[in-house]
């Protein structure tokens, strides 16, 4: 018996890669969600599945599948990922202390939102793993074969603000909510263009660190007071909230490897 096909949509630049499927918690909610990694490319996707079972099918060259799902798969930053699982080992009694952790020791955890094999792969990628301790952590040589790290709450705001550089703005928001506020003033423009930008970096974010971003940026006190602003958002993000979508749902084996090619 043959095993079922699985249809996935991948950026051009891992067309030809081996993508290994990953199993780890969504930075923001906690809960299992799929990713796939190229290793030696040492990149993230996210995988979200549009669901066509019943409804459509596919047909290839000497096969068809009667499931016409896809799952689209999407860079992410593994940062993310990073902070959300460094953020819940690191976290000490206090709201915002912390204590220093062994990042190794994920390499054995196994539970509900993620395995070692998923985590063990992630580690492995070095240069994301130094690029997040350096930029997320401080970080201690206990001795040659062991590094401790723990939240360093100035570098992660740090670093989160510069994902929400304003110049990344997404050109449809642009008619909605920013005209909106261009309408009223030029400052109250800027702020709801800088709060866009919070917001969609935030769906990557655990509450803990979207209360503190948003802290950094005062809290975007006039936005919130302007009810017209508040509507036009909801109007043009509506489509784009996280539960528009399904989360690909990691297979149990979730070491396996696969390799993809763009048709």
């Amino acid at each position: 018996m043959s095993a079922e096909r699985k249809i996935l949509v991948v950026p051009a630049q891992q067309s030809g890669r081996v993508l290994q499927q990953l199993r780890l918690p969504h930075p923001r909610t906690g809960a299992p969600a799929s990713y796939y990694a190229d290793v030696e490319g040492e990149v993230l996707l996210e995988a979200a599945t549009v669901d066509m079972s019943g409804r459509r099918s596919w047909l290839g060259d000497g096969w068809v599948s009667a499931d016409g799902s896809a799952s689209l798969l999407t860079p992410i930053d593994p940062l993310f990922v990073y902070l959300a699982l460094i953020t819940t080992m690191s976290m000490d009694s206090g709201d915002d202390e912390w204590k220093y952790v062994d990042v190794d020791s994920l390499r054995l955890e196994t539970n509900d939102t993620m395995d070692a094999v998923s985590v063990t792969v992630l580690l492995s990628m070095s240069t994301v793993r130094t690029r997040a301790l350096n930029a997320l952590c401080d970080v201690r040589d206990v001795s040659s074969d062991m590094q401790v790290a723990k939240i360093d709450s100035a570098k992660v705001l740090a670093w989160l603000k510069r994902k929400c550089d304003p110049s990344r703005f997404p050109k449809a928001l642009e008619t909605s909510v920013v005209d909106a506020a261009v309408a009223v003033s030029a400052e109250l423009a800027a702020q709801a263009r800088q709060r866009e930008m919070a917001l969609l970096v935030s769906e990557y974010l655990s509450q803990h660190w979207t209360t503190r971003l948003f802290a950094e940026f005062g809290g975007f006190a006039q936005v919130s007071e302007s009810e017209q602003l508040l509507v036009k958002r909801v109007q043009a993000v509506a489509f784009d909230s996280p539960d528009s979508y399904v989360q690909g749902v990691a297979s149990p084996n979730a070491g396996s490897k696969l390799a993809v090619k763009q048709e």
